[in-house]
């Protein structure tokens, strides 16, 4: 399963990206990451991150595809460590050189968290408190909104449902974005957060944070590392508030 993951995500690297960016307009990259251990224990991991984006003059639309699936083998029982995925869109429209309007949405499972979906929505102002000289890549973003939230969690999968927890949330959300080049180009860096706090349900909040750095090794070629942690502070009994993500691999501009 996991060397099928691996493939595919190579394939996206090498063939979607230049059709992509066919497109006037259009940009993005992709990056693929597999991990394996053998011995008593035995472990296989693979992760894919693709994302494409739109820019018009006042106007950037981002399509955001993650998905991680690892396995763990000893002594010949296997058990599935990660199966996440998740989609991401985003919308930022220019109001004047400092503030913008950001609208952000959310599709995603977690098998491992027994979240068999998770639905959002959210939208609101935002604020550009800083900026380098290449605005795309320099950059302090600050947002903030109201959202919707849409989660099942099913820990029994029996006709019954009997453990499933179906819950809806209006959210007040908070967000930032910051973006840089540090050590004379050499490295970029993106730090993004965000916290859903449910109005009709304050202890059900969120808290998210996700670092990305990249080291160009050609103008299309990087090296790439990221951490991911989520806090969820209202989970079913039996599953873990925080989850984290980490990765290393290749990743292609396009």
């Amino acid at each position: 399963m996991i060397r099928r993951i691996a493939m595919s995500a190579m394939a996206l690297v090498m063939v979607a990206g230049p059709a992509i960016a066919a497109e006037e307009g259009w940009s993005g990259d992709v990056s693929a990451s597999l991990s394996a251990q053998t011995g008593t224990t035995s472990t296989l991991s693979a992760n894919v991150d693709a994302k494409t984006a739109r820019t018009w003059e006042n106007d950037v639309a981002s399509l955001r595809l993650t998905g991680t699936y690892g396995t763990s083998e000893t002594r010949g029982n296997e058990e599935t460590t990660q199966d996440t995925q998740a989609l991401f869109g985003d919308w930022k429209h220019t109001v004047s050189e400092r503030f913008f309007w950001d609208t952000g949405s959310e599709l995603s499972r977690d098998s491992r968290q027994d979240r068999k979906i998770r639905v959002r929505i959210d939208s609101g102002p935002g604020f550009r408190a800083w900026q380098g000289e290449d605005a795309a890549k320099s950059h302090f973003d600050l947002s903030a909104g109201v959202g919707y939230r849409y989660e099942v969690y099913d820990g029994n999968s029996n006709t019954a449902f009997a453990s499933t927890d179906i819950d809806q949330f209006v959210d007040a959300v908070a967000g930032f974005e910051y973006k840089n080049l540090l050590f004379d180009d050499k490295i970029e860096w993106t730090h993004t957060g965000s916290v859903s706090l449910p109005m009709n349900s304050v202890e059900a909040y969120i808290l998210r944070s996700e670092i990305i750095l990249g080291v160009p090794l050609t103008e299309a070629w990087s090296f790439r590392t990221g951490f991911l942690v989520e806090y969820t502070n209202t989970v079913p009994d039996g599953v873990n508030r925080t989850t984290t993500n980490t990765t290393l691999g290749l990743g292609y501009k396009f």
